[in-house]
Formats: C-alpha cells, sequence, structure tokens
C-alpha cells in the first residue's frame, strides 16, 4: 500500500528514540550516581565480587557507548549502524531482565540500581526491561528493512512522543511501587501507641475522650 513506508519509518524512528534516549538515561542516572549499581548489586547478593566491580563500571559504560553511537546513527542515518545499536540495546535490557528475575526469584531484594533513587527490585523493574529488549529488537528488525524516512508531520510528532514515552518507561517502576505498611510505620508504630495511651482521658460521666493535652480541671 502507498501509505505503508511512512507508518514503518514512523514506528523504527520511534522504537529507536525510546531505546537511544532510556540508554542515555541510564548511563547519565549513573554517572551522576557511581555508587548506586554498585551497593545495588551487594544487595542482591547474586554475583562475587570480582563480576560485581567489573559488572558496575562496564554496564553504565555500554549504556553511554551505546546511546552517544546511536544518536549519531540515528541523526546521520546510518542504517546499519543504527541497526547495530538496536540489536546490542536489546541484548542488553534483555540482559537486565534475565538478571533480575533470576534475584527476584531467589527470593533476594534491595535497589533495582537503576539510578540514584532508592526504587526496591520489582517484577516491573524486569517487566520494563524486557518490554525495552522487545521494542529494541523489533525495531532493529524495521531499521534492517529500509532506511528511517519521515515527513514534517511525523518528525514533530515524533520529537515530541519519544522523549515522553521514554521518562514514563523510565519511572514505570518507581510509579508502580507501593510501599508495605510495615515498611512506611513500623519504626514509629510504638511511639503512636504510646502516644495514644497517655492522650486518652475520660470525662465525669465516664466516657472516653481524646484531648492533645490534660483537660483543664
Amino acid at each position: 500500500m502507498p501509505g505503508d513506508p511512512p507508518v514503518i519509518g514512523f514506528y523504527g524512528g520511534l522504537t529507536a528514540s525510546l531505546v537511544i534516549l532510556t540508554l542515555l538515561m541510564g548511563a547519565g542516572s549513573h554517572a551522576a550516581s557511581p555508587a548506586a549499581l554498585g551497593d545495588a548489586l551487594w544487595a542482591h547478593g547474586v554475583l562475587g565480587p570480582r563480576l560485581r566491580r567489573s559488572a558496575a563500571v562496564g554496564l553504565p559504560v555500554a549504556e553511554g557507548v551505546l546511546g552517544v553511537a546511536g544518536t549519531a546513527a540515528l541523526l546521520t542515518g546510518h542504517q546499519r549502524g543504527l541497526q547495530t545499536v538496536l540489536v546490542a540495546g536489546a541484548a542488553l535490557f534483555g540482559l537486565y531482565a534475565a538478571y533480575t528475575r533470576h534475584v527476584l526469584a531467589l527470593g533476594r531484594g534491595g535497589p533495582c540500581g537503576c539510578s540514584g533513587q532508592d526504587v526496591p527490585l520489582s517484577r516491573w523493574v524486569t517487566r520494563r526491561a524486557a518490554a525495552l529488549a522487545v521494542l529494541a529488537m523489533s525495531g532493529a528488525g524495521v531499521v534492517g528493512a529500509g532506511p528511517v524516512r519521515l515527513s514534517t508531520a511525523e518528525l514533530i510528532t515524533l520529537v515530541l512522543a519519544a522523549p515522553a514515552c521514554a521518562t514514563l518507561l523510565w519511572y514505570l517502576p518507581a510509579a508502580m511501587h507501593e510501599p508495605t505498611t510495615a515498611s512506611v510505620h513500623l519504626p514509629t508504630r510504638a511511639t503512636a501507641h504510646q502516644q495514644d495511651k497517655t492522650t486518652v482521658h475520660r470525662t465525669a460521666e465516664g466516657v472516653p475522650t481524646r484531648w492533645t493535652s490534660p483537660p483543664a480541671p
């Protein structure tokens, strides 16, 4: 059909932009908080010390290199280079998905290590990585089928949509995280209970009432 090439071009550009932006966001977050990934890997207790140190250094570097290379390939229209970056990105996100799923299957916890934010490891971290891996691989297939050609309207839509979608994906685990009551209120529960006991008074008729200070005589 005559309308197929623009649609394919837009999808290829969108998936490539999503993957590249996510890689750059990951590299930037790790650069802003260099110890976050190493601390998370230590908390997971899966990797040995040497492999943990290598991963803490190598993974952010790989994200940054792929993000910069993908940006250059996308802006210059280098089809083969963009396809290579997307395939490598799919492998990297697939590795993240497999690792986090393995850690969760072992019953381990700790932060996800995605950024400097204190976001705990959860199924949503695994799902986000798996979704990005699928997007990257499908984008690589689309880009490999032909060059990315966009009209002016599609380019404007892409510039607006890609950062928004990448941001939503990036903050998905944090948005879906629901702190348990025990983890939030347990440290203060005993204190609150003690305060409740000391602020309960009774009226002359014997009816309990609550005061913020002792009742006036």
